[in-house]
């Protein structure tokens, strides 16, 4: 490569990354929209951490083309709401979960889940 050509990002491979992303965690969320979330965010986060720096916002603003990422930040904010309401940490009401969630005693509710996101207990 000479000094006139320049690198980019290869959108078609990023965006069949982002979509192998979504399809795994479609199948690990327990039809949860909030864990699916947290799931596809995080497999985004990882795939963006192993770019070049000079990728990472491109390959960022790709990825929320599905609607479904959300920064480690928003992901936070959408727990803590969650923790307010009637939902455990997989964003499903008490006693609906098929984690089993709220069928012991409140067993969730009176913990702090504010950053509980990875369950792998209940996949």
């Amino acid at each position: 490569m000479n000094a006139t050509e320049t690198c980019e990002l290869d959108v078609t491979a990023w965006r069949a990354a982002c979509e192998e992303a979504a399809t795994r965690a479609g199948n690990q969320c327990s039809m949860s929209h909030f864990l699916y979330v947290v799931r596809f965010s995080e497999a985004v986060d990882a795939l963006v951490a192993a770019l070049p720096q000079e990728y990472r916002d491109q390959a960022l603003k790709l990825a929320r083309e599905w609607d479904d990422y959300a920064s480690p930040r928003e992901r936070q904010q959408e727990q803590l709401r969650l923790a307010d309401g009637d939902c455990c940490h997989h964003g499903i009401e008490y006693g609906y979960c098929p984690a089993g969630c709220g069928e012991h005693d409140d067993d969730e509710r009176d913990g702090d889940r504010s950053g509980d996101y990875d369950d792998d207990d209940h996949d």
